[in-house]
């Protein structure tokens, strides 16, 4: 059963294929599919990533990775719910607002500018970063902002990596939930090509894999300080692929 108003379409239809197609799955159609498939994957995924980082010591912000759980099931059809997007965003929010903060505390010029000043220069930063690596994700703006108003659970040197631990885990999740019906991450350029049957350039592809065996890695972090300095070395070296391979192929027009 179909209705549709001025500006929004309403469809009951049982999930199936065809209520995830792109034109469909989205923002503006208030579909029962989505409301069910995509609101129960948001639930889950931050239910396990609160699990788990309670199991392993790895403390990460939820309010922002609420929302990309959200992104991550809901809106999937945008180009900020791509894994490069959700975990280098993450990591360079991080970074930025821990450099807002510091920044904050040196030009402030009393005690009561401090706090917008510091959530100025974070978002600000934060925004800037995100573009110039190619990694738009809205709710990072949020991971960006966190450190200037609240104590963080965490050593500050930890948080880009911990974030990127949480935004890993989103991925993963986003992998196997979304791949029960459709390919994940979907196609989103004309000219998008599969690498290892993924819409996703091989660069990007390898980035991701470390990403993913490290946050494996850092899983099992309290068994050695090897392991755990392996861990986080292999993330960073993750972001570091993801979040530069575009620079690599710069091409004048």
């Amino acid at each position: 059963m179909h209705f549709r108003s001025t500006s929004v379409q309403f469809r009951l239809s049982r999930p199936c294929r065809e209520e995830f197609s792109k034109e469909l799955y989205r923002p503006g159609v208030v579909s029962l599919t989505r409301i069910i498939w995509g609101s129960l994957g948001g639930g889950l995924l931050l239910w396990f990533i609160a699990i788990l980082s309670g199991k392993t010591g790895i403390n990460v912000l939820y309010p922002p990775l609420a929302a990309t759980c959200f992104i991550n099931t809901t809106c999937v059809f945008l180009r900020v719910a791509r894994p490069k997007s959700v975990i280098v965003g993450h990591t360079v929010a991080s970074i930025c607002g821990l450099a807002g903060v510091w920044i904050g505390n040196y030009i402030a010029p009393g005690p009561e500018f401090i706090i917008p000043v510091k959530l100025g220069l974070s978002v600000m930063l934060a925004a800037v970063f995100m573009q110039i690596f190619d990694a738009d994700h809205p709710p990072a703006a949020a991971t960006a902002a966190i450190p200037a108003i609240l104590p963080l659970p965490m050593p500050w040197y930890l948080l880009p990596l911990h974030m990127a631990w949480g935004a890993t885990i989103t991925v993963i999740f986003a992998f196997i939930w979304n791949r029960i019906w459709f390919e994940f991450p979907v196609r989103d350029s004309d000219n998008c090509v599969k690498n290892a049957g993924l819409y996703m350039e091989k660069v990007q592809i390898a980035g991701l894999a470390i990403c993913i065996v490290s946050c494996m890695i850092m899983c099992f972090q309290s068994i050695s300080p090897t392991i755990r300095m392996s861990g986080l070395w292999g993330m960073a070296v993750g972001n570091i692929i993801l979040g530069t391979h575009h620079f690599y192929n710069i091409t004048s027009s």
